[in-house]
């Protein structure tokens, strides 16, 4: 068999198909998470842009930068109070707010 005994054989066959297996497995929920993405803003005009925990780690980074801020901030700011308002806004969301959460949001 080229040289090669079975047991390399058998692993390099079983790498291939974990690689391949897993890149597949990781393109097809990729594609179905984007498709999901794209429904929701064709129906609800617009889409939230972090998850619960991303947002709340979001507004403590801007919570404790310190005076005079950085430039970096200002953008922060921005984007924390669009996904606020969108979420706000829109019926449907991507990532799992309850309507609790969303009801103890302010902007910044």
């Amino acid at each position: 068999m080229l040289g090669l005994s079975l047991d390399v054989w058998i692993t390099m066959l079983f790498c291939v198909v974990a690689f391949f297996g897993v890149s597949i497995w990781v393109l097809v929920y990729t594609l179905w998470q984007e498709d999901t993405k794209l429904a929701l803003f064709k129906t609800e005009g617009d889409l939230d842009t972090y998850s619960p925990r991303a947002l709340r780690d979001l507004r403590r980074w801007i919570e404790i930068q310190p005076d005079p801020p950085p430039p970096d901030v200002n953008e922060a700011r921005a984007l924390y109070n669009d996904c606020v308002e969108t979420l706000k806004t829109t019926d449907r969301h991507f990532y799992e707010w309850s309507a609790a959460e969303i009801e103890r949001l302010d902007p910044l």
